[in-house]
This record gives structure tokens, C-alpha cells and sequence, in this order.
């Protein structure tokens, strides 16, 4: 913001820096800023109103516009008929322009105030006037007083002014008129400065490089080739050179110096044909036949003489004699008055008419004797008591014929008057035109500071069309935008050719200009090396202010620089204590180590070892689509409002699109609240170039809760979907996108979202607490339970356990066994994970295959196997069928017999559930096999034994007889008999025991 303040200090309006506001300064022209902006209401500036911009632009402008600026002139607003309010182009110029609302006067201190006087002295002399008139108005810049300064590139001769009824700042300019003291003026801070403001080495601008528009303003000079020039006509006797050359003025023949006569003209361009030759007459007031005379003998007399009214007054005259002329009546020229101008002295540059041998004579003193004649041209009657001629002041005489003195003066001025004709022939053939030249934006951009230019800089101008083989040249002015200075900057650049006083150069040389500095001399001058200044730094010369800036960095405010900032000792940023656990602040270390309190990386970190002491957490809803932060809100009515989008860059423009289904959670948290809402809305329009968006909020029956609520400025708006339906078969990818919520903790990737309320079918995919699906009716879960849901799932491998936190294996039904799959590419897997501790190793079973054989279901107990599923495999197991052991006893011959015609085989079979295992049972050697007779003879059964048939212990021979058979008592003492078999099966290192009782009656 700028303050604008009135007088007193008081802010009476801030504003900020707007486009439009401009900064313009041209030489001795202007020097103001403008700034527009527009009130409701009209502010009512005074003159005297300023703004101090020191500190306010320093940061793009390097200074350039660092001082005080006050409103010198009325200002009013114009009218704005579509706002109803007032626009202002506030002009305020520079703290000086005041000045030109004051009349230049000869004795401001005092009542009279003479409005219209002349003053023929120095330049020092004409400025100590100034200063007093400045004094005398109480202005200072920033309390302290004024002060000038005049380089040694201004003549130092004494310069006759008129003022008639002129302003500070036109006398102050008129003094650097070409005619006067030819020069520049110009005033920072408190002081004034008179001479040539030219330094620095020339800065390159060519067009389409450093400058995108170059173009010319000629001079308003008259152009001339032929220059026929003339001197004064002081001192010029009546039989100086024929009538028919003399010069006429206003029908009077004046006779004046001329060059000499073997130099009728001065051509600016050799060896020129009569076509080229453009004339122009050229007059030297100040060149004639001279001598300068020496005072001696200064001495007065007084009179008392009357004035107008009466009253007698004494009155003091000077006299003096000049010992080195020696002067005669017949010298005098008819109807011109002797007059001498001195060359210093305390009336350096004043003009007085003298009489030569006055009356009253003096007869002590004799002949030779001179008299000053006073006058009032200079504010008072002079000469006086404090401003009077004393011995050894110089002087010139005009007004007589100097040939009769001597024939080597006329003669001597002519060659003057030849130099003076040919240095301004010389000056004629510079390009005296300006190049209002406008800088390419990204070239000033990239290094601000240095492509700042100010007053004075030497420039190398570069452009084919105006010159062959470029132009030195320098700045004269420029004009800024104060919003973007780097925007589009002009300058008006002019001539820069080497300037020198005319005139003797002293035996000494008391001064030395260099590349625009001046120094002293004595030895004590310093030179001072600007900012785009090639001279290398040494003990002997200084850095000025702004070299500084772009030089070194700063340590009163923030700073950059494009080179390599290299801290040897390291770096402390903000108040450092180096502490993992107390710490604050952030350290760089010399041998590399960093300290910091937080890091945040938005391209990828690469590092060797990564130690993590803290995991981060994140809150609130992570939406993973286009996003933006609400800048401002626009209500447009009908639940419609426009929302401009934060940028995050420069470059940084929203990515939404039509009919985006968004929404924005707002909170309560900085008005002291607690809640939490959200504002659902949809897209109707963008605006890329604005960076805003239109939308309109859903109905309060459309959205989640029941209740809509507006978007506001400061919050982030995001993409749930978008309301766009597909055609059949088509697919809209903007009704998609992912979701973090820590505050619904669950990760989401919804699909097919045309609007705030979500269905079932919206969740493609859900991890975390599961959501509100009406599939949870049916299962016994809740919206509290944790779990994943998703459309689809496809995968390589599962893995699960029970809450005791046991795996659960996973079974797979590979169907019917068969040999050939056992033996393929994919073969009956038994998968078992391995955890080796101090104990030994533990299996923990992953995955079992199951196959259905011989009617039972049976898992592999050994990976990729390829033995049959059975009963006594030890690569299966049996997971389903019937696992009893049994045993099945039969006769060969039937179950009744007669007395005495027992003749029969009793056999027996083994079964696993329903599968005959007898072969198998009774190829192991470790199972046992014992038969029993139960005949109700215990003594007698006791010494019965089994006959086995062929070696088969499960089949016994069975006759009469007592040893094997059923006995001589079958049929008479008992009527039936039984035999029991008892057979032991090695199973998994036990033995399992089956028993079978088979009997049979006698007919």
C-alpha cells in the first residue's frame, strides 16, 4: 500500500500500487508518477499532499523512484456512471516541481520582493540567489537544506540572466540553457546538480534483442551544412571590412566580427556540392576583439547629490587606473559607451559603463584615471560597500576601437570566432535526435535490478535502420509501470558525445574527469565505480550505493543472488539450538550435516540411509482429482455464485471442467466452532483465463445429510464425479476418483458418480471401514467392521487366520484324482511356510489341495506327489468318508452243517470304510492274526488250533476234528459252535485292533 499524507504527516487516502500507475522522468521536462484507483466517495487533495516511495520500490527499481512526491497542481476524480463512484489519474510530481508555483526573486528575505531583475555573475553566484529564495520559502528535503553542486564540465564564466517575473524551476532550467551555461541540471535528494550526469560503461541495447521497439524524434534545432557566422559587435570600428558584408537587423546595418577573411564560412561536411549546402547564419555574442586590464589604484570619492523627492543622499564612486593601457580620446567610438565586465573579484561577470578621465579631475592622480559608472541591474546600486572592485581584478573593456590599441586583437578574435564556427559545425554532425527505446520484458525480468537504468547511463544503441555501425548515446528519461516495472520499460536515449569546456587549459590541472567522475586535485579524489561499471575494485576507488545492492547482499532486508552462495562454515537459519530433541530452527553443518525441523520434498528424494524416528499422519479427506483453493465468492443469485481459483504459481491454472460434481468441507474451528459441513455443487462454466469457476448448488434433497450449504473463500473445492451420463456401451472417466478420508477411515475409488448421494454400485472399490452397502444386511458385519469391498478381485494368493491369529489354510479342490495330472506342470500341492527359531523349525500350513478317490476326499500331505490317495499313504490324507476299520468273515461250504459233515474253509477280509485293504494288510509283516473257538468245552477250546489254507492266515481249514476242527462234541453236547478272528493293523505307529465272531449251527 502507499500512504498519502498531507502536510501535517496524517494519511489522507492509501492505495495500492495499480495497473496503470506509471513513473516518468525526462530531463529538465518531468519527473512524476502517476496513480489511478477508484472510491465510491471523491477525496479532496490538497496541494501539498506527498507520498514518500523511499523503501517502496527499491526491491524491482533499485531507488530509482525513492524520494517525495507531492501534488503541485489540483487534482479532481472524473465520474464513473457505470460504478456510480470516481476515478482518479492522480498525478504527483516530484518534491521539487513545486518550486515552479514560485516567482524567482533577488532579495526574497526582504518586503519588495523584485519580481524582475538581471544578474550577470557565475553560476555559483546565480545559484546562491536560488538557495536563498529556497530558505526563504522554509524548503528543505527531509530537513535538511539545499544545497548545488556544479562538475568541471561547466565553463566557469560569468553568464548575464534576465528574470521577468520567472519561476523557481524555470530560472533554475534557463541557467542550463545551451546559450547559458549549456548543460545538465538535475536534483537528488538536496542537492542540485549542474554539469554532466554521463558514467558508467555503455550498456548493449539492440533491437529484437535487449529492446523490443525502437523509434526516432528529430531535434527541433534548424538543420544547416554551410555555417556563416558573426561575433558581437563590441569593439567593431566604423571601417571594419565593406558595408556590403555586414549583417542586417531590422533594416540597420550592423557591423560585427567575422570570421577571417580567407574563411568566408564553415562547411560541416567537406567537398559539398551547392545542393547540399544549407545555410545558416550563427551569432557569438560574447566573441570580440578584447584585452583583459588589470586594476590598480582603486580608490572612490563621495558626493552628496538629490534625489527625486529631494532628499540628499552621500554617495560613493570607484575609480581605478589600469597601468598596462594607455588610453586615448580618439579610441572612442561614436554613439557607444565605454563599458568594462569583470573577470573576477567579488562583481565576477557584472557589467558596468565606466568614464574615462571623469570629473571632478583629480590632479593628485593625474590622467588614466577611470570611473564605474553605478547601476541597478543586479537587485541594488552597485558597486557598494560589500560588492566592490578592489586591486588585481580583471576586467574587459569594450565600447572603443581596440585596432587603434594594438592590430593584433581583431585579428586574434576573428580565429576565436573561427573556433567557436567550427565547433558548432563539428556539433551539427551528430545525430542530435532522441530513440524512445522500449526494453523486452523477459530480458529486464531476469536480472531487475542491473537492467534498471538511471539517468546518465552510458548506452550503445544498436538498430540497422538508424545507424551503421551504432550510436553512443545515453539515458535521458524513462517511463515505468509501477505494478510490473519489468514490464515493457521506456527509454528515451539521446547524444553522447564527449563534452569539453572551450576555452585555455591551465599550466595545472586541478581536475580529471574519467568515465563521468570527477576528481580533485590534491590526491584526495575517489572514484566511484557504478552499476554497470567494468573497473575492477581496488584500495583507491568505492562501490556507489546501488553497486552496492547489486553486489553484495543485504542484511537489513531479503536478498537473492544467481551465483554460488558458498558457506564455508556452514549456515543457521531462524533461531538454532542443535538438539534431535530440543532443537529449533535449522543448521547446515561444514562437514554436511543438516539439521531441520521439517522437510517437504516435492520431486523425489534419493538417499543412501534412511532412518525413520516418526511416522507422519495425515487428517481430514485426501481427494485424489482436480482441486483448487476458494479465493472469493461471487453470489450471483439462485443458488449460483462464481468462485475464483487461489493460483498456486504463476502458471498454475484450475483443471475443472463442465459438469463436475464437487464438493467443499467448510468448518467452524476459527470462529470458534466446532462443526464440520459440506457444500455440494456442480460446474456450469470455466473461465481459464480468470481462473474461476460458475456453479450451482445441488437441492437439499440431493445431497448427503439433507441440507446444502454455500462455498466459502478460503476453503478447497474438489471433483467427486460428474453429472455428464455416457451413451450405452460409453464410459465417462470424470465420474471417478480416488479418496484418503482419515475422518471416514476407508480408502475409496468411487466409479460412476453422477451425483452427491452415492449408491452401491459407486464403491468399485473400498478399503478400511466397510461402507453402507445393503450386501451387509445379509453378512454378519457392520459399517464398524474393517474389511475390504470391491467389484472385482482377482489374485494370485490369499492367506488367512482366525482371531486366535492361526492360519487357516487354504483348500483347494483339485476334483478327482488322477496319475496324470500328479505328474503335469500343475501338479497336488501341499504348501508349508517355514519359521526356523532356537527350538527348531515350525511349519505353518498355507495351502492344501484335495482330491476326491475311491468315494472319499482325500488332502495332500506331501508336495506335488504322485502316490494314489489311500488308506496308508503317507502323502494323503482323509478329509471325508468313512475311515472305520473292519473285518468280514465267510464259509466255503455254507453256515449249516450235519453231525459228523464239517467240512469247510472259514476266510476273512479286511475293509477301510468300504475299501478291501486285505492285500495290503497282510503284505506287512508287522500284522498279527489270532484265531479262537468258542465251543462252551472251555479246556477243550483251549487246545484248539488254526489249520491255515495255503499259508493264509485269514483263511483256516475247519473238520470234525477236536485239534482243528469243531469238535467230537459238535451235534451231541453242543449244538453250535463260533470261531473269532482277532487281527492287529500297524497304523501310523500304532496297532488297531478289528474283531470278527462267526458261529454255525448243526442240522
Amino acid at each position: 500500500m502507499v500512504d498519502i499524507k498531507d502536510i501535517s504527516g496524517k494519511t489522507r487516502f492509501s492505495t495500492p500500487i495499480n495497473a496503470g500507475a506509471k513513473g516518468r522522468f525526462t530531463l529538465m521536462k518531468e519527473d512524476y508518477i502517476i496513480l489511478p484507483f477508484s472510491v465510491p466517495d471523491p477525496v479532496y487533495f490538497k496541494l501539498g499532499d506527498y507520498v514518500d516511495l523511499s523503501g517502496v520500490l527499491d526491491e524491482s527499481l533499485g531507488g530509482l523512484l525513492s524520494k517525495v512526491y507531492e501534488i503541485v497542481d489540483l487534482q479532481k476524480p472524473a465520474f464513473n456512471a457505470s460504478t456510480g463512484g470516481y476515478d482518479y489519474q492522480l498525478r504527483m510530481d516530484a518534491y521539487y516541481w513545486k518550486w515552479k508555483n514560485k516567482i524567482f526573486k533577488y532579495t526574497p528575505e526582504h518586503a519588495g520582493h523584485e519580481a524582475s531583475w538581471s544578474l550577470t555573475a557565475p553560476l555559483d553566484v546565480q545559484l546562491g540567489v536560488f538557495l536563498r529564495n529556497l530558505k526563504a520559502l522554509g524548503y528543505t528535503y527531509k530537513g535538511k537544506e539545499f544545497e548545488f553542486s556544479i562538475d568541471s564540465t561547466v565553463e566557469n564564466k560569468a553568464v548575464a540572466m534576465r528574470y521577468d517575473n520567472m519561476n523557481l524551476l524555470d530560472a533554475l532550467f534557463s541557467m542550463a540553457d545551451k546559450e547559458k551555461w549549456d548543460c545538465d541540471c538535475w536534483i537528488t535528494d538536496n542537492i542540485i546538480h549542474f554539469g554532466r550526469n554521463e558514467y558508467g560503461d555503455s550498456v548493449r541495447i539492440e533491437l529484437g534483442v535487449e529492446a523490443s521497439a525502437m523509434t526516432r524524434s528529430d531535434s527541433k534545432g534548424t538543420y544547416a551544412t554551410r555555417i556563416y557566422a558573426f561575433g558581437s559587435t563590441r569593439n567593431i570600428p566604423a571601417n571594419y571590412r565593406p558595408v556590403d558584408e555586414q549583417t542586417v537587423v531590422n533594416g540597420v546595418v550592423q557591423r560585427r566580427l567575422m570570421l577571417p577573411a580567407d574563411t568566408p564560412y564553415i562547411d560541416v561536411y567537406p567537398d559539398m556540392s551547392e545542393e547540399e549546402a544549407i545555410e545558416d547564419i550563427v551569432v557569438f555574442e560574447n566573441v570580440y576583439p578584447r584585452r583583459t586590464g588589470t586594476l590598480s589604484d582603486v580608490h572612490t570619492r563621495t558626493e552628496e547629490v538629490k534625489d527625486e523627492d529631494g532628499t540628499k543622499e552621500t554617495v560613493t564612486y570607484y575609480r581605478y587606473k589600469d597601468i598596462g593601457l594607455e588610453f586615448k580620446e580618439e579610441y572612442l567610438i561614436e554613439g557607444q559607451e565605454l563599458r568594462i565586465r569583470f573577470q573576477s573579484g567579488k562583481l565576477n561577470g557584472m557589467e558596468f559603463g565606466v568614464i574615462f578621465n571623469p570629473d571632478p579631475k583629480d590632479d593628485m592622480r593625474g590622467a588614466q584615471l577611470w570611473e564605474i559608472v553605478r547601476n541597478e541591474d543586479y537587485g541594488r546600486m552597485l558597486p557598494d560597500d560589500t560588492l566592490c572592485p578592489e586591486n588585481g581584478d580583471e576586467y574587459i573593456l569594450s565600447g572603443f576601437n581596440i585596432q587603434l590599441v594594438s592590430d593584433r586583437y581583431t585579428p586574434e578574435a576573428e580565429q576565436e570566432l573561427k573556433g567557436k564556427a567550427q565547433e558548432y559545425a563539428d556539433r551539427r554532425k551528430r545525430d542530435d535526435g532522441t530513440y524512445n527505446t522500449t526494453l523486452d520484458s523477459e530480458w529486464v525480468y531476469n536480472d531487475r535490478l542491473r537492467r534498471f537504468y538511471e539517468f546518465g547511463q552510458k548506452v550503445f544503441l544498436v538498430n540497422r535502420a538508424f545507424f551503421e555501425n551504432g550510436r553512443d548515446s545515453r539515458i535521458l528519461g524513462w517511463e515505468f509501470n509501477l505494478d510490473k516495472p519489468w514490464d515493457s520499460p521506456a527509454y528515451i536515449i539521446g547524444e553522447s558525445m564527449p563534452y569539453s569546456r572551450i576555452g585555455d587549459m591551465e599550466d595545472k590541472i586541478d581536475s580529471l574527469t574519467y568515465k563521468g567522475q570527477t576528481y580533485t586535485g590534491g590526491g584526495n579524489g575517489v572514484y566511484i565505480i557504478r552499476t554497470n561499471d567494468t573497473t575492477a575494485p581496488s584500495d583507491s576507488n568505492v562501490f556507489s550505493a546501488r553497486r552496492s545492492l547489486v553486489s553484495f547482499l543485504r542484511k537489513d532486508k531479503s536478498d537473492k543472488t544467481e551465483y554460488l552462495l558458498k558457506l564455508l562454515a556452514g549456515g543457521e537459519f531462524g533461531e538454532f539450538v542443535d538438539s534431535m530433541i530440543a532443537g529449533k530452527g535449522a543448521g547446515i553443518f561444514p562437514d554436511g550435516r543438516a539439521q531441520v525441523e521439517r522437510l517437504e520434498v516435492r520431486g523425489s528424494l534419493s538417499v543412501l540411509d534412511l532412518i525413520i524416528n516418526q511416522i507422519q499422519g495425515m487428517e481430514s479427506d485426501y481427494s485424489f482429482t482436480e482441486i483448487g483453493k476458494i479465493k472469493s465468492v461471487e453470489d450471483l443469485g439462485e443458488n449460483t455464485y462464481r468462485l475464483s481459483i487461489e493460483k498456486r504459481t504463476d502458471f498454475d491454472f484450475m483443471k475443472f471442467q463442465e459438469n463436475d460434481v464437487c464438493f467443499s468441507i467448510i468448518n467452524t474451528l476459527l470462529t470458534g466452532g466446532s462443526d464440520y459441513y459440506t457444500s455440494w455443487m456442480r460446474i456450469l462454466t470455466t473461465n481459464a483465463q480468470e481462473n474461476s469457476i460458475t456453479v450451482v448448488l445441488y437441492p437439499d434433497s440431493e445431497v448427503p445429510g439433507g441440507t446444502n450449504y454455500p462455498p466459502l473463500a478460503g476453503y478447497n473445492v474438489t471433483r467427486r464425479g460428474n453429472s455428464t451420463l455416457p451413451e450405452a456401451g460409453g464410459f465417462n472417466g470424470r465420474a471417478q476418483s480416488w479418496m484418503i478420508s482419515s475422518r471416514e477411515g476407508r480408502i475409496m475409488f468411487l466409479s460412476n458418480v453422477y451425483k452427491p448421494i452415492l449408491e452401491d454400485y459407486n464403491y468399485a472399490l473400498t478399503i478400511g471401514k466397510l461402507p453402507n452397502i445393503k450386501a451387509l444386511e445379509k453378512l454378519p458385519v457392520t459399517t464398524e467392521d474393517v474389511g475390504i469391498v470391491a467389484q472385482t478381485v482377482i489374485a494370485e494368493k490369499f492367506y488367512q487366520f482366525d482371531y486366535n491369529g492361526d492360519v487357516i489354510p487354504s483348500k483347494v479342490d483339485r476334483g478327482i484324482w488322477s496319475l496324470e495330472t500328479a505328474q503335469s506342470g500343475a501338479p497336488y500341492r501341499f504348501v508349508q511356510h517355514e519359521l526356523s527359531k532356537p527350538s527348531g523349525s515350525e511349519y505353518t500350513l498355507l495351502e492344501q489341495h484335495t482330491v476326491y478317490h475311491l468315494g472319499c476326499k482325500w488332502g495332500c500331505l506331501s508336495d506335488k506327489t504322485t502316490d494314489e490317495p489311500k488308506w496308508n499313504s503317507p502323502s494323503w490324507g482323509l478329509l471325508e468318508g468313512d475311515s472305520r476299520y473292519s473285518l468280514r468273515l465267510s464259509l466255503s461250504g455254507g453256515e449249516a452243517f450235519v453231525i459228523g459233515g464239517v467240512d469247510t474253509v472259514m476266510s476273512g477280509r479286511i475293509y477301510f470304510g468300504t475299501t478291501d485293504i486285505t492285500d495290503d494288510v497282510m503284505a506287512d509283516g508287522a500284522t498279527e492274526v489270532e484265531w479262537f473257538r468258542d465251543s462252551g468245552n472251555v479246556p477243550a477250546d483251549n487246545l484248539w488250533t488254526p489249520e491255515y489254507v495255503d499259508g493264509n492266515r485269514l483263511a483256516i481249514h475247519i473238520d470234525n476234528g477236536n485239534q482243528h476242527g469243531v469238535g467230537s462234541d459238535f451235534g451231541f453236547v453242543s449244538r453250535s459252535v463260533a470261531f473269532i478272528c482277532r487281527v492287529f493293523i500297524p497304523v501310523e505307529g500304532e496297532m488297531q485292533r478289528i474283531e470278527q465272531r462267526f458261529g454255525f449251527d448243526i442240522l
